[in-house]
Order: structure tokens, then C-alpha cells, then sequence
């Protein structure tokens, strides 16, 4: 491993690692690679999170866990509604704290990255970080763009108190950041709206797939398995049953394919799944699993002939889609029907499937049923386009050397 002295620092409230009693995640990805090019990272996040569903108990408002990634826990609070008020003062809490992180125990920054979805950190680095480390670099990484998802999918008014705050953090954020990162492919397009110029360095650096994982892969269970038809078309899907990923429409169709020899085979929970096991009313051909663990994922895909996903008909994916599904999808050489409002995506890029407008029922059925009357070898190309693309272009060893050209420009490092 090189050493090249540079310290990073990445602020994300909801960045996990398996210690943290989380599955592994982008940043505790993206960090190991850093540092088996020789920087030095520290991982700084909430000591409670519903995203991976962790609470780590510990005395004081800090702790430091000097592990493989050192990471720094800042005291959260607890909060059930992952849309509510609670969850926002999480927010605040983590954003408070950060003020007094002990940096005295930590190496000094010469890159300090700050992820959303919390927009809060970026006052921290504003007002005290870039003050107090003078020769840091501010990097801004844009997971969702804030506050116009709440706008849109949480349905507040842009004249609304917190809105027009989060509106000033945001701008601030692009103003102040020596370089922007989006996991959305066009999110410079909205970057540029705010800015009302182009004068701002960006990259696009999506989300990815860990290799690493394979190793823990595991078979589903009997049960299950034996749940989904043998003698039929599967289309799968894995992941979240909520309003955003918008399910009603596929549902919908598969009502009017009772003809043919078609299943869908959803697996994953989430607030709607009791909504949508209702308007499929006990169609046949539409099956509910249960949620399974992240390692049987890729067992279930192994089952299906076809993966499908879907967003909302809602303007801000216009901007793009990094859905985790979206690489374990491909890493499963299937192909793939991704149903959003989106013009630069993935799948287009690897030519592994099909992009249809988002809750649009008849194209929608259309393209199913030409890939249920597609000859198998022209499935398995499209699959094994994918899978290549991703293991060239999505794999964390990929996106991290992406991250390390962004580092090389602020610092001549050989």
C-alpha cells in the first residue's frame, strides 16, 4: 500500500460499516479502497440510523473506533418515523455535535467530504471546518437532491419555513465546494439552475457493487423458493415496497396478462406492500415474498427471467436514478425494465434492457411481453452486458479510483 500523507474525511449521517452492526455501505466501501491507495480516511456518522437499523450505545456525545476504516460516532436520537419530525431533528442533532467533534484526536483533513441526504453538515464545514483547516478541499456529494425530493414526493410548499432554509444550505453547499459530486447522472443540470451558471467543477461517480460480497452469498430458503414457478416467465423484484418506487403500475399490468405465462415475484417490505398485495387482489400471477437478507438477493434474481424497477412520474428523476437494485440487477446477467422519467441511466448505457416512461401502462405491458417473446440467447446477451459493464465501469475499486483523480487535482500526488 502507498502512502501519500492526505487525510480524508467523510461526514455522512448515515454511512454504516459491519461494525456498526450495518451490512457494509457505499462510503465504508469506497474508504478501504482509499486506503489501499495510501490515504487516510475517517468515517464520521450518527451513532443511530434507520438505514441499516443500528443504535450503538456508548457514554458521551463521541466515540472513536480505531478498526480497519476509523470512524467517529456522534450520539443520535432515536426517531420511528423515517418521514417525520423526529427524523429532521436528527438532523439537527448530528449537525450541533459535529461542532465539537474532538479534533484534536484526529489527523487533520486535507479533503473533507460531506454526502447528503442531511444538507446541515455543509453549515459545519462552512463556519468552522474551512476556518479551522485552512488548506482542507470541500468535496459535496448529492445522493438526493434536497430539499426538491420533499417537494415533490413530500408534497411541501416551497414557500414552507424549513424549504426555504434547506434552499439556502443547498446553494450554499454548490457555492462554497471546491468540487461536486452527484450519484445522479444529470444532477449538474439542476446544479446549474441553482448556480444560474456552469462555472462549477463535477463529476458523476454512481453508486456501485461490492465484489467482496459474493463470498457471502447464501441460497434462499426452501420455502421460498418453492414459491416461485418453475414452468412460468419470472419477472423479480427486490427492494422497497414504498410510494417512491411506485409498483401500482407493473401490478396493474400483470392484471391484464393473466393469459399468458407470466408471473411477478416481488420480495421486500416497506409502507405500501399491504396497499399493493391489496390492489393485486389475489391475482395469481402476482406473488409477495418476504424480505430476505442482502445475501439471498442474489439467489432469488437467479430465479427470475427478467428484473423490473420503477420511480414515480415526478420530475426529479429527470435528474437521474443510482438505485442499489440497480447494480445487483446487473451483477445478475438478467435484463432488466426500468420504468422511470429519466433520459441518462444505466441500463441504456450497458445496453443491458429497457427504459419505459414511469406509470405508463400500455408501454409498459408492450415491453414485457416483447422480452417474454424474446429468444432465450437474446436475454442472456442482454444479461451478460450488464454484468460486464458493471463489473468495468460499477465495481467500488471502479468508483474509488473515480474519487482519487477528483483528489489528485487539488494535490500533485505521485
Amino acid at each position: 500500500m502507498g502512502n501519500n500523507n492526505k487525510h480524508v474525511w467523510l461526514i455522512n449521517q448515515y454511512a454504516t460499516t459491519p461494525e456498526l452492526n450495518g451490512d457494509g455501505h457505499r462510503h465504508y466501501y469506497l474508504a478501504k479502497e482509499w486506503q489501499k491507495k495510501g490515504y487516510d480516511v475517517t468515517l464520521i456518522t450518527s451513532s443511530y440510523s434507520h438505514i441499516g437499523k443500528r443504535n450503538n450505545h456508548f457514554k458521551g456525545f463521541f466515540k472513536i473506533i480505531n478498526n480497519d476504516i476509523r470512524t467517529v460516532l456522534i450520539k443520535g436520537n432515536k426517531y420511528n418515523n423515517t418521514n417525520g419530525i423526529s427524523r429532521m431533528m436528527s438532523w439537527v442533532v448530528f449537525s450541533f455535535l459535529l461542532f465539537f467533534i474532538p479534533t484534536k484526536k484526529l489527523p487533520k483533513p486535507d479533503i473533507i467530504i460531506v454526502s447528503s441526504i442531511s444538507l446541515l453538515p455543509i453549515l459545519n464545514v462552512h463556519f468552522q471546518l474551512k476556518k479551522k483547516f485552512k488548506q482542507s478541499k470541500f468535496i459535496l456529494e448529492i445522493r438526493d437532491i434536497w430539499p426538491l425530493t420533499i417537494l415533490e414526493i413530500g408534497n411541501y410548499s416551497s414557500k414552507n419555513m424549513l424549504i426555504k432554509f434547506l434552499s439556502y444550505v443547498e446553494k450554499l453547499g454548490y457555492k462554497k465546494a471546491d468540487y461536486i459530486v452527484s450519484l445522479l447522472m444529470d444532477a449538474n443540470i439542476h446544479i446549474e439552475n441553482i448556480l444560474g451558471h456552469k462555472n462549477f467543477r463535477y463529476s458523476w461517480i454512481s453508486n456501485g457493487y461490492n465484489l467482496e460480497d459474493t463470498s457471502y452469498y447464501k441460497p434462499l430458503d426452501s420455502n421460498l423458493k418453492e414459491r416461485i414457478p418453475k414452468n412460468k416467465f419470472v419477472i423479480g423484484y427486490a427492494g422497497a415496497l414504498g410510494t417512491a418506487n411506485a409498483m401500482e403500475t407493473i401490478i396493474d399490468v400483470l392484471k391484464s396478462l393473466k393469459e399468458e405465462d407470466i408471473v411477478l415475484c416481488l420480495i421486500g417490505d416497506g409502507n405500501e406492500k399491504d396497499n399493493l398485495i391489496k390492489r393485486a387482489n389475489n391475482n395469481s400471477n402476482t406473488i409477495f415474498l418476504n424480505s430476505v437478507n442482502k445475501n439471498q438477493v442474489q439467489s432469488f434474481l437467479e430465479e427470475c427471467d427478467l428484473l423490473f424497477f420503477s420511480s414515480k412520474n415526478i420530475s426529479i428523476y429527470k435528474y437521474g436514478i443510482s438505485a442499489n437494485k440497480t447494480f445487483d440487477y446487473m451483477y445478475a446477467s438478467k435484463p432488466i425494465i426500468l420504468s422511470a422519467p429519466t433520459k441518462n441511466n444505466a441500463i441504456e448505457l450497458a445496453k443491458c434492457g429497457s427504459v419505459v416512461p414511469a406509470e405508463n401502462h400500455e408501454e409498459l405491458r408492450q415491453v414485457i411481453l416483447e422480452y417474454y417473446n424474446k429468444p432465450i440467447k437474446e436475454r442472456l446477451l442482454m444479461g451478460n452486458n450488464g454484468k460486464e459493464y458493471l463489473l468495468n465501469n460499477f465495481t467500488y475499486q471502479a468508483l474509488a479510483l473515480k474519487y482519487i483523480e477528483i483528489f489528485k487535482e487539488f494535490y500533485e500526488i505521485r
